[in-house]
């Protein structure tokens, strides 16, 4: 049996080497109070805990007839990284010291817009400096806001090709037996700049693997035309004026976060909060919560231990949800003039993608958006730093279970819709796991996380794709006229003339 004197130097030894760590651990670079640990690179190497979890999820799911389950670790051809513009990194770096989202620094904007916009004292390029680039919009709107340099390889790694979309280079002319598979929307298509591939490659990367194991003497080609930030006005643009002239088989449109405007939705009225609040009434274990916060140890195995520091739902305020007048939450009508949330709008703009797309042969596909959102959600604050206070301050006063019913209602609009018009609906959001461990914030998904929605979206398109290859509707055999390319052509402009 321990005596007193033994049990009081373990006791002070232990202590005395607590708060050693502490100090150590306070004294490891961090930015901002979470530190550089808060978003820890996920690895993808084959083996990998993460990429083991995703195919886990992989052999539950049913597998298309002449796919294999084992090409979900597979990584496409590596992409060839160019060297970096010196002066391209330069201006990277200069937004990052002026506080601004850093691949802006390398956007080529519509001279439309920047002459609409340039001026606002709050508008999209306040704190820019005086000059950008610019590109003349292809059509009377003014849009897409922005595009992507061509043929480079950007400051944070994502590599664009000749007609800056990401991804590998694509010819003018689509070659003989290839079938080009589009993909649009906006930052959950083309994916964290930083990921070595987006969901859009590895999908034409399993397509390819489908063609060579099923004999089927066909290629596919990938065209990622997303953009972070814009909404279905740019997309249509993209489609009609940039994706158009490269002949695509198929377009996947995936977006459903820029327009979800939910407050509308809400009475009496309210809006998101700036910030989480400390009183907050949460099913913590409050003791383990106070050690989180207050310790730099406590702060380290949250992070480590997710579960160990799980939160529940904040409580929140009363409030309804209510529709507009005549709209069916069940059975939406796609072609409602009342339907919330852009709805009308989005719709409108489908039909322009998809109209554009007939007349050269080709054929849209909509896919339902997945929001990482649902009742009894227990989240980390400290692994799941974002996703909760996005839930809990952007989405506040709304319920986990009421953003869900909402986002619900988004993705029977676009059933409704492919069902109306006789397109393709890939129900993605259907199939993905509600894992916060896939998920960065509410709608972006970590780099194996983009994985197996890629797989999910690869899996719904085969059974479409073969009936399309055995009808002998793919691939082309005539080529359409198609309208010239949009110029590459880029020239600088002043922000806001005479400031």
């Amino acid at each position: 049996m321990m005596d007193r004197k033994s049990l009081l130097v373990t006791v002070v030894s232990t202590v005395v080497g607590l708060a050693a760590c502490e100090i150590g651990m306070r004294m490891l670079p961090s930015s901002g109070r979470w530190g550089a640990w808060a978003f820890p690179r996920i690895a993808v190497a084959a083996g990998s805990a993460s990429l083991r979890k995703a195919a886990a999820y992989v052999a539950r799911m049913d597998a298309a007839p002449g796919t294999d389950r084992r090409w979900f670790v597979e990584d496409p051809e590596p992409l060839q990284r160019g060297r970096v513009d010196s002066a391209a990194m330069a201006r990277y770096r200069e937004f990052e010291r002026r506080g601004l989202y850093p691949a802006s620094s390398q956007y080529v904007f519509s001279r439309a817009f920047v002459a609409q916009a340039g001026c606002m004292p709050d508008g999209a390029f306040r704190g820019f400096p005086d000059r950008v680039l610019a590109f003349d919009p292809p059509g009377p709107s003014g849009y897409p806001r922005f595009r992507f340099p061509p043929g480079v390889t950007m400051p944070d790694g994502m590599v664009t090709n000749r007609f800056g979309f990401r991804g590998p280079q694509v010819s003018l002319e689509k070659p003989a037996r290839t079938i080009r598979v589009a993909f649009a929307g906006a930052s959950t298509t083309v994916n964290t700049h930083e990921f070595a591939f987006s969901y859009p490659e590895y999908t034409v990367h399993w397509l390819n693997r489908f063609a060579q194991a099923n004999g089927m003497d066909v290629h596919f080609e990938v065209l990622n035309a997303g953009r972070e930030g814009i909404g279905s006005e740019d997309i249509a643009a993209i489609v009609r004026y940039e994706l158009v002239p490269l002949n695509p088989d198929l377009v996947v449109y995936y977006e459903g976060a820029n327009q979800f405007y939910v407050h509308e939705l809400i009475y009496p009225p309210m809006q998101g909060r700036a910030a989480l609040d400390a009183r907050d009434a949460v099913s913590f274990r409050r003791p383990l919560e106070w050690f989180r916060v207050h310790s730099a140890i406590g702060d380290r195995i949250g992070r480590l231990f997710p579960g160990s520091f799980a939160a529940g739902e904040p409580a929140k305020p009363s409030y309804e949800v209510r529709w507009p007048n005549g709209v069916d939450e069940f059975r939406p009508d796609p072609d409602n003039p009342n339907l919330p949330m852009n709805l009308t709008l989005i719709v409108k703009d489908l039909d322009i993608m998809r109209d554009a797309l007939r007349q050269v042969g080709g054929v849209l596909a909509v896919a339902s958006f997945e929001r990482l959102a649902v009742d009894g959600l227990r989240l980390s604050p400290a692994a799941h730093r974002t996703i909760y206070e996005q839930l809990n301050t952007a989405f506040w006063p709304l319920r986990y279970a009421d953003v869900r019913r909402i986002a619900n209602f988004q993705n029977r609009v676009f059933r409704a819709y492919a069902d109306s018009r006789h397109v393709p609906f890939l129900d993605i959001a259907g199939q993905v796991p509600q894992d916060p461990s896939l998920f960065t914030d509410t709608v972006h998904m970590t780099e194996v996380g983009e994985r197996l929605k890629a797989w999910i979206a690869f899996q719904q398109l085969v059974p479409f794709i073969r009936r399309q290859i055995e009808s002998g509707q793919l691939p082309q055999t005539s080529r359409p006229p198609l309208p010239p390319p949009p110029s590459m052509a880029a020239f600088e402009v002043p922000v806001c003339p005479g400031r």
